[in-house]
């Protein structure tokens, strides 16, 4: 494998994850301000009815989703490495190519794992925000996807983690 290919297939991954945050945005924007809610008998908007807990749990979601987004990613990267690393000391690969393209398929792994679990939370809070109407779950989608941008792959963050990846497999 190509590490430049690798890394535009790794680009238009991330960028339809965040294509789809930004997709769903719009739409739940939409839905939230271009409908007013019907008035109900005596001239008042029906009440939410108890869907602050939602907004609650989406906030949760998100800082549970930013810090996995580094934890398990983290960790299938030290596994999957470790594997290369098998794979190199007992002899089972078909050469140093190999254990290359293998270490690429590692990055690629774990910048999916990363990115898709601060979509969910991305999503998850869009759904709140739709439901609430309030701007703070929005808003949290506004930092997801700053995280989310973190997380994008680059040349220079690839090229960085392989020659890490590398010096520890020598």
């Amino acid at each position: 494998m190509e590490p430049e290919k690798v890394l535009r297939m790794m680009q238009i991954i991330a960028g339809a994850l965040i294509a789809g945050v930004l997709s769903f945005a719009g739409v739940a924007s939409f839905i939230v301000f271009g409908n007013v809610r019907a008035a109900q008998p005596g001239g008042q908007v029906p009440a939410a009815g108890g869907s602050e807990i939602i907004m609650y749990m989406a906030m949760g979601f998100a800082v549970v989703g930013v810090v996995m987004s580094f934890v398990m990613s983290n960790l299938v990267s030290a596994n999957g490495v470790k594997g290369v690393a098998k794979m190199a000391q007992d002899g089972t690969s078909t050469g140093p190519k190999e254990l290359f393209g293998r270490l690429l398929g590692v990055a690629q792994a774990k910048m999916i794992i990363a990115m898709a679990l601060v979509e969910g939370a991305a999503f998850f809070n869009l759904i709140a925000f739709m439901t609430t109407k309030s701007l703070i779950p929005f808003a949290i989608v506004a930092g997801l996807l700053a995280v989310m941008a973190i997380h994008f792959p680059t040349k220079m963050k690839l090229a960085r983690w392989l020659e890490e990846q590398q010096r520890e497999l020598s």
